[in-house]
């Protein structure tokens, strides 16, 4: 009886502490959810780029709605003829309807530059696009 009385002794203010604890530390049943940002509402979907040319050495940037958001040097084996090469990670584009162009600076001092390709984004599926030199234009198109 002694013993159990002093089982009962320590247990129950370690049970009441445990219990207390657990009230303190569970948020209130009226909390709210916080909001989700604007940012992480929107949907972005990605946009494979890879660039094909017999260039050896430059550098490709790509515009997006008139803004730069790629610039990557690129550079190819002396004995190919041509090279594909594709970036990975892609690009997180917004899904609607956006223009984009590219730019390729040569390191033999020769620029190209890609007219206007409309791009829709879709916000379940990913584009792939290739930029590629042909003779002196450099032209945007579906990867296929």
């Amino acid at each position: 009886m002694f013993m159990t009385r002093r089982l009962i002794r320590l247990v129950v203010p370690v049970l009441i502490a445990m219990s207390f604890q657990t009230l303190v530390a569970a948020p209130p049943p009226s909390a709210k959810k916080p909001a989700r940002s604007a940012a992480s509402a929107v949907s972005k979907s990605p946009v494979t780029i890879s660039f094909t040319s017999s260039i050896r050495h430059g550098n490709l940037v790509v515009f997006l709605d008139g803004k730069p958001v790629f610039n990557e040097e690129f550079q190819k084996p002396v004995l190919l003829i041509f090279q594909t090469t594709t970036w990975d990670p892609p690009l997180q584009v917004t899904a609607g309807k956006h223009t984009f162009s590219a730019k390729v600076y040569g390191k033999e001092g020769k620029t190209y530059l890609s007219s206007l390709y409309n791009l829709d984004v879709s916000p379940t599926k990913g584009i792939e696009l290739r930029v590629r030199v042909k003779g002196d234009k450099l032209t945007v198109e579906p990867a296929s």
